[in-house]
């Protein structure tokens, strides 16, 4: 993630995740409209970490002060204002941790559709509009008659946040004015509410996508933080003093316009967006176990996780540990990619250096493969990438072993590969230096192979090419 990209994103989140317009699809639309792709679940957990803190800090004291009233009311529940609050709040969490986790594979599925967000966008606006004559129409009632059956319709109403598009607070808000709630303390207990679920929500995410963060960088998740920390604090400010003398026509509005927009987008060649909310270019990644990622979860393969960061789909991947060149060729050979692909990256040598193999049968081989590689790319070398080699002399196989002939060897090859993508127009990318770094966790547990730690950072030095190869 760029410094530009962390700024952007997080005030994005700030300002979106507590005004009733959606933060999860306005992070999910605005990388896209931008060309910058998915930002990934590492990058959004640590936005929304910002956020978390916010919302935290705004409301302490209320924090405090319903903490104290759920113990001292333990015996009974329901005696003082501040002990049926905070049981009012726990009611009103219970739906959308059980329907959290029985919709979860939905919500990073077919939830995610570009046309979902939209609809989301236009309809909860529309049943916002309704809600708001409706509670026009049939009068207000008093704070004090806040009840149980309140905060769990309040609370149902958070679980239409699942869907992106929807907004919690915009959710939320609708169903508290369908209540007859008035805005100001609808909004307030929308925001006290939704703590439990996004706290526990984002630290899970956090948790989750761990190994990752080291590639985003400590500069941008600080920034990230930061300004979605100061822009979430001011838009739950704003949010909570607007609505003591407005309604919420001005989002409904903002909500029926950007619908109207992204429909647009879509409907024309005007936007790289499709239904199914993935740019449909394809991408073919050739080479040896560093390209299969052996050791790692398929899914934190570095192409799978470029792919992923690029919107490219699923990767064509024509790789196997243990693979020269000649052997790499041979396999192109059976499987018979088809391609034009739009992007093509080339990673492979190891195996020659490690077989002792001359430098001079891998430039031969090398080229030919290169050539190939960019005929799959529709005989256009700017969408090939060669991605140097690592170095395995800095692991704890190479124990024992020469490590400075095999850095040597390494950079030897790295020399012809990237002579011979410059001579061709093609793109090269050093991750060797990644590689050399003295850090167990770049290590997978075989320790021999890159953790998915690295091929994280791997990715985040392949993106400025890959992205200006999409362009």
């Amino acid at each position: 993630m760029s410094t530009i990209e962390a700024i952007v994103l997080g005030l994005i989140q700030g300002l979106t995740e507590f005004i009733p317009i959606s933060s999860t699809g306005h992070l999910k639309l605005v990388p896209e409209l931008l060309g910058w792709g998915d930002p990934g679940a590492a990058a959004s957990a640590v936005i929304q970490f910002g956020t978390i803190l916010a919302v935290i800090i705004y409301f302490a004291r209320d924090i405090l002060r319903l903490l104290i009233g759920f113990f001292r009311g333990l015996r009974h529940p329901f005696r003082d204002p501040d002990s049926r609050e905070a049981w009012y709040v726990i009611f009103a969490t219970i739906p959308i941790l059980v329907l959290g986790v029985l919709l979860k594979d939905f919500i990073h599925g077919v939830f995610r559709s570009t046309w979902v967000v939209i609809f989301q966008l236009v309809f909860i606006a529309f049943l916002m509009q309704v809600s708001e004559a409706y509670a026009r129409r049939k009068g207000f009632r008093d704070r004090d008659d806040f009840n149980a059956k309140d905060a769990l319709a309040i609370g149902f109403g958070q679980c239409i946040a699942l869907i992106p598009g929807s907004s919690r607070s915009g959710s939320t808000i609708m169903v508290a004015l369908f209540r007859r709630i008035p805005h100001e303390y609808a909004a307030r207990f929308s925001f006290i509410m939704s703590i439990p679920a996004i706290t526990a929500a984002g630290l899970y995410e956090l948790f989750s996508e761990r190994k990752h963060l080291a590639a985003i960088g400590t500069q941008p998740i600080v920034i990230a933080i930061a300004v979605a920390f100061v822009s979430g604090w001011a838009s739950i400010w704003f949010l909570l003093r607007y609505l003591r003398t407005h309604t919420t026509h001005i989002f409904i509005y903002y909500r029926y316009v950007l619908g109207a927009i992204l429909a647009v987008l879509l409907l024309t060649s005007w936007s790289p967006m499709h239904a199914d909310g993935v740019v449909h270019h394809s991408y073919l990644a050739l080479g040896d176990s560093y390209t299969i990622g052996e050791s790692v979860d398929a899914s934190e393969r570095f192409p799978v996780q470029l792919a992923k960061q690029l919107k490219l789909g699923t990767p064509q991947i024509i790789a196997k540990t243990g693979w020269t060149t000649d052997e790499l060729d041979a396999a192109i050979d059976a499987a018979k990619p088809t391609g034009p692909y739009e992007l093509v990256t080339l990673l492979i040598g190891v195996n020659n250096q490690y077989r002792g193999r001359s430098a001079d049968e891998y430039r031969t081989q090398f080229v030919a493969l290169l050539k190939r590689a960019i005929g799959f790319a529709g005989g256009n070398a700017r969408h090939v990438i060669v991605v140097s080699i690592p170095d395995w002399g800095v692991t704890p196989f190479a124990e024992g072993r020469d490590r400075v002939k095999i850095a040597r060897e390494i950079d030897q090859f790295n020399a012809i590969n990237r002579e011979e993508a410059a001579r061709a127009g093609a793109k090269w990318v050093d991750i060797t230096a990644i590689s050399r770094r003295s850090d167990p966790s770049l290590v997978a547990g075989d320790g021999l192979h890159p953790s998915a730690t690295m091929y994280a950072q791997w990715v985040q030095a392949i993106l400025p090419e890959a992205r200006a190869a999409l362009r």
